[in-house]
């Protein structure tokens, strides 16, 4: 009995570009279509072809809601067809995840870029980045730094460090985490001068032909979200903008022996958020944010028991819920482009400050009191 797949599936895509597949069969018995990764079965169904053909529609969609359950930015997947108990293998392809439309070669993009439409941002000095990027089967990537560093408020000068990622035999998502810290550990590594007086002003990354700048702003952000973007990865987007908190209540009175009381009492606190102006690229790229299934507010976590481990974990954090946006995108030039969103935490209570949490409450009864009168 022969099942074939008439449709040409290329051995890597991404799941934008996955087409509905066409499959001929010599039966007109019943045939289950089944899609696995890793063993597991994302999608099956029995079909009846119809003049001995089988079409499957719409399995980007199948394939990318099971990419963002597991949380993966690639996956492996194997198309098979049944019929009576006998199973036939009829293709298989590696999938990177993508919400939006490609048309060009995807072998050229992904050497030259990271998983990220942008290709430079603001960042602090408090919060962790992360970027990402495809690796191919036996690539030796060079993760190169370079580091624009003041001293003493002199003139910028330039500093390079170099790291070798190794290479495996399958390809596979890398993940370059970086912090302000770890930067300016390399800038400020055997000098005998106080770091205080050493400025990282901009770092780029390098890995391969892939490059990333990051200009690092002299105050902090007013709010910072990390999100999974259109890649599926973690990104962080960090805001200069006014946040107005509004606390609504609804409750229900019910009245017994001319006595009032509530009941059924919901309790609901939104944010709104309005941004500074931002550039066109900011303004594009921040729509992922608001069409993200993961976002999750950049709280700093001061509770894992390995010091080592990041500040920063997006796993970790408060899920957010963006209720509700506005873009206001103009291409002309002078024109400041805006943002307005309204979020809410997930489990519709608010966290304590970090400020009152970094408090050392036990130091009242250690510390000797010593009262002085004028």
């Amino acid at each position: 009995m022969a099942i074939t797949l008439s449709t040409q599936i290329p051995a890597l895509l991404f799941s934008s570009a996955i087409p509905d597949l066409a499959i001929a069969t010599d039966t007109d018995g019943e045939v289950e279509i089944a899609l696995t990764s890793a063993g597991a079965v994302v999608f099956a169904a029995s079909h009846f072809p119809y003049n001995r053909q089988i079409k499957v529609f719409d399995l980007r969609s199948v394939v990318e809601m099971y990419m963002r359950e597991n949380e993966s930015a690639m996956n492996d997947f194997t198309v098979t067809a049944t019929v009576n108990n006998v199973t036939n293998q009829l293709c298989t392809f590696k999938v990177i995840y993508l919400e939006h439309r490609f048309d060009g070669d995807i072998a050229e993009f992904l050497r030259n870029n990271f998983l990220t439409t942008q290709s430079s941002k603001m960042t602090s000095r408090e919060v962790t980045e992360y970027l990402y990027f495809f690796a191919a089967a036996n690539e030796n990537v060079l993760v190169r730094h370079e580091l624009v560093v003041s001293h003493d408020g002199g003139e910028p000068y330039l500093v390079v460090k170099r790291e070798s990622r190794a290479s495996y035999n399958q390809d596979r998502i890398e993940k370059i985490e970086v912090t302000y810290q770890s930067m300016m550990g390399w800038v400020t590594d055997g000098l005998e001068h106080t770091p205080d007086r050493v400025r990282l002003l901009a770092y780029s990354l390098h890995a391969g032909q892939r490059a990333f700048t990051y200009y690092v702003q002299d105050g902090e952000p007013q709010v910072a979200l990390y999100f999974r973007n259109a890649y599926n990865c973690y990104e962080l987007c960090a805001l200069n903008a006014i946040t107005t908190q509004k606390a609504k209540v609804d409750r229900s009175i019910a009245a017994i022996h001319r006595l009032s009381t509530f009941y059924n009492q919901h309790n609901e606190k939104q944010y709104e958020v309005e941004t500074s102006g931002l550039t066109m690229e900011q303004a594009q790229w921040i729509e992922q944010l608001f069409y993200s299934h993961d976002v999750r507010m950049a709280i700093e976590r001061t509770d894992f028991e390995d010091e080592y481990s990041p500040t920063y974990q997006p796993q970790f954090m408060p899920i957010v819920l963006i209720t509700d946006f506005t873009c206001e995108i103009d291409d002309k030039d002078g024109e400041l482009n805006t943002v307005k969103f309204t979020y809410q935490y997930a489990d519709r209570r608010t966290y304590l400050p970090t400020d009152y949490l970094a408090v050392d409450h036990d130091r009242i009864f250690t510390e000797e009191y010593g009262p002085t009168f004028s």
